[in-house]
């Protein structure tokens, strides 16, 4: 479809313009008043003097003071144990060495069978001997486990079956 009265904006953006906004398009249009608005704002602003202009450059800039805060110490209890282990043993807390870690295992056998040191990744099983397994020595008849079933039964049963015993007064 040919456009007979199709002309390009008068500004020169590429779009083309409308008879309505003086042959703009509709955004140079909005600019355009926008550009008007203001130079109308600055005209009907009285214009400072020169004398003003001269007084304003040499006056300093006010200082706007700014809020101060104190610290403010708080007061928090300690308790008596606290202060006198600190008094006790200076030594101990103000030492900069770290703890030794003898203790503890590597964290390279907290991911192995503990019977054949096969890595076991996230698939270990944890016993109730408090140790990991594989998938083949996870039962406690496959692994040598410590833990007494036994004894545990035993006392599971005591607590949760009390010793019954008849009423000692008779009902009539």
């Amino acid at each position: 479809m040919d456009r007979l009265d199709s002309s390009l904006c008068t500004q020169g953006c590429g779009f083309y313009g409308n008879a309505s906004f003086d042959g703009m398009c509709s955004k140079c249009f909005k600019d355009n008043l926008k550009k008007k608005a203001a130079q109308q704002q600055t005209a009907s602003a009285p214009a400072p003097s020169a004398a003003e202009q001269h007084q304003q450059q040499q006056q300093p800039a006010p200082i706007i003071p700014q809020p101060t805060v104190e610290p403010v110490a708080a007061e928090i209890p300690i308790p008596q144990s606290v202060v006198d282990d600190i008094a006790g043993s200076p030594s101990s807390v103000l030492s900069a060495t770290p703890p030794d870690d003898k203790g503890k295992s590597p964290s390279k056998a907290k991911n192995r069978c503990f019977s054949c040191n096969k890595k076991v990744g996230l698939t270990g099983f944890k016993c109730r001997c408090e140790n990991l397994f594989c998938g083949l020595h996870r039962y406690s008849d496959q692994h040598d486990c410590t833990f007494d079933y036994k004894t545990e039964g035993r006392a599971k049963l005591e607590k949760d079956n009390p010793q019954v015993v008849g009423s000692k007064i008779r009902k009539i």
